[in-house]
């Protein structure tokens, strides 16, 4: 979109481009996009198709410097994860394995499940972010999307063949979506409450609550398009869905609506 005003310069990128940096000259703007899925420094094996070969190894005691080093140089920065704490991961604190989620075969460690991971991580998020002295500008923390599978997941045939939105009482959040979002708003709370001794709102560090808003538009999903033209060669083709990413023009421009009227108006 912002191309479309401006031609921007790709200043950096990643070796696997995940990461990258522009710049737009005239109105003197930079804009990353840093890829640092878990938050937490972590070992990820697996392919652009999300098939992994080993369990992640992530340390919930330390925070991935690829996002926390640029922190002081950001005027607006918007963050999030949930997801990724559902992959199967061994779990590392004081540079000690302590427990696991689907835990590898023949493993001697205690299945901890993802929401103790994801609170912990969540924790040391928190905890940075409402430090004044960790960063510069504002921080947006925004809770975990829905996805709309039907009839499987990513990995077993779900689609989501919805074109209408839906209301607010046909919307059915799951359960996976309450527990994310719940230890969210919870670390959250807890870190502004500590730092501040007040409840609610964190001065520079906001909550953008967008999980009910996201939950009422099935209709917005890549779906069977996600990639480019799948159907070409074969219009009966079987193709992996995507349920869980969003299409642009869509759900996301309200998110942009919200971000710019909490930034203009506090």
């Amino acid at each position: 979109m912002l191309y479309s005003v401006e031609e921007p310069v790709e200043v950096y990128h990643d070796k696997e481009y995940k990461s990258k940096r522009w710049h737009f000259p005239i109105h003197n703007l930079t804009i990353s996009n840093v890829w640092s899925p878990f938050l937490v420094q972590a070992a990820i094996f697996e392919d652009s198709d999300g098939v992994s070969t080993a369990a992640v190894q992530l340390h919930l005691d330390k925070l991935d410097e690829t996002w926390t080093s640029l922190m002081p140089t950001l005027d607006y920065a918007i963050i999030s994860t949930g997801k990724w704490y559902l992959k199967a991961a061994v779990y590392h604190e004081n540079a000690k394995p302590v427990g696991c989620h689907i835990c590898p075969e023949k493993s001697r460690l205690e299945e901890l499940g993802f929401d103790h991971a994801y609170n912990a991580s969540l924790r040391n998020v928190m905890d940075f972010l409402a430090d004044e002295t960790n960063r510069k500008g504002t921080v947006f923390f925004r809770t975990a999307t829905p996805d709309h599978f039907q009839n499987g997941e990513w990995h077993n045939g779900g689609t989501c063949k919805q074109t209408e939105p839906v209301s607010d009482e046909e919307a059915e959040m799951k359960n996976v979506h309450k527990i994310l979002r719940g230890l969210e708003i919870g670390q959250f709370e807890r870190a502004v409450r500590e730092k501040t001794g007040e409840e609610g709102g964190g001065g520079n560090v906001k909550l953008l609550d967008f999980t009910g808003m996201l939950l009422t538009r099935p209709d917005g999903h890549p779906g069977a398009y996600r990639q480019f033209r799948p159907f070409d060669k074969d219009k009966n083709a079987k193709v992996q869905n995507d349920c869980l990413h969003w299409c642009l023009p869509g759900p996301i421009d309200y998110l942009n609506d919200v971000i710019l009227e909490t930034i203009a108006n506090g």
